[in-house]
């Protein structure tokens, strides 16, 4: 890590800007009621807050020492992510992609995704910058420990820089706006680290089979869609700076919100019994009731 003037921390009394990734885990925590250590944001627990702060409350404050079992959903996800992984890191300027990856539906549209996408930006453009790098960095503007993994960063073939996502599952309108929101994180982490701005973002959506996805996305300007022999679509925007805006707006909303313990819920009558394990406590809350009162 490159020399700094160290300024000594008042809550950790250590200097943030030169500690070692390892040190600044151990000096930082996603719950910001613990003391001696700075708060920790990452895309995850932004999200998670964003999606309901009560929520967050309960994963990241009361139960942060338990970790809740991986779903099936999010089993296949990392296994994807992994054989995605694999193929960059073994890929060695090869022109036909599908052979260099597993025999498996998934990836078969993924090797046909990422063909285009070679053929349209050339083989020079094709490898990865970087593919799941753990980042770890202390932001003294926000006073956060900001940690991350991004899925990819590729160079444009006009020399900027674009942030990969992969998304799993089935895929929306709503699903890329949500993924907007997490892209545009990450060009913030690049942004401070590096000193690169990102021009685009690439969505990787192998499951997506919604021809009303499909068919808004190929209407709109500034996006090129790539898209699978039987599901699977890509789509590469440039980066609109009034989404940038927005989330520079909401992220500083959610760090004030949740140094002020702000933990209300978003209650939604469908999505929360479908979604949330917390469900039962705010139902509670909701009814104005308690299960255990004596009847």
């Amino acid at each position: 890590m490159t020399s700094c003037e160290c300024v000594i921390h008042p809550i950790t009394n250590i200097c943030m800007k030169c500690a070692d990734d390892e040190t600044l885990r151990e000096y930082s925590s996603y719950d910001p009621t613990e003391e001696g250590k700075v708060l920790r944001v990452a895309k995850s627990s932004f999200m998670n807050y964003e999606y309901c702060p009560r929520q967050y409350y309960w994963d990241k404050v009361i139960l942060k020492d338990l970790r809740m079992p991986a779903s099936e959903a999010m089993i296949r996800g990392t296994y994807i992510h992994q054989g995605l992984e694999d193929f960059y890191e073994s890929w060695e300027g090869q022109h036909h992609l599908k052979p260099l990856f597993p025999p498996d539906e998934v990836f078969e549209t993924l090797a046909e995704l990422e063909q285009q996408r070679l053929e349209a930006w050339g083989i020079e453009h094709f490898a990865p910058v970087e593919v799941e790098k753990k980042r770890v960095y202390y932001n003294e503007k926000y006073d956060i420990v900001i940690t991350g993994m991004i899925d990819g960063v590729v160079r444009h073939e006009d020399g900027t820089l674009a942030i990969l996502e992969l998304k799993t599952g089935n895929s929306n309108a709503g699903k890329i706006t949500k993924t907007r929101k997490e892209l545009c994180f990450y060009r913030m982490v690049i942004e401070d680290m590096d000193g690169e701005v990102a021009t685009r973002f690439i969505y990787v959506l192998p499951d997506a089979t919604s021809e009303k996805l499909l068919r808004s996305l190929q209407s709109q300007k500034n996006k090129t869609v790539w898209v699978g022999e039987d599901a699977g679509i890509t789509l590469v925007e440039k980066v609109n700076m009034r989404s940038v805006s927005s989330f520079n707006s909401r992220f500083e909303s959610f760090l004030e919100r949740i140094r002020n313990e702000e933990w209300d819920m978003n209650w939604d009558d469908w999505r929360c019994p479908q979604w949330c394990s917390y469900v039962m406590s705010c139902e509670e809350e909701v009814a104005g009731v308690s299960f255990n009162d004596d009847m």
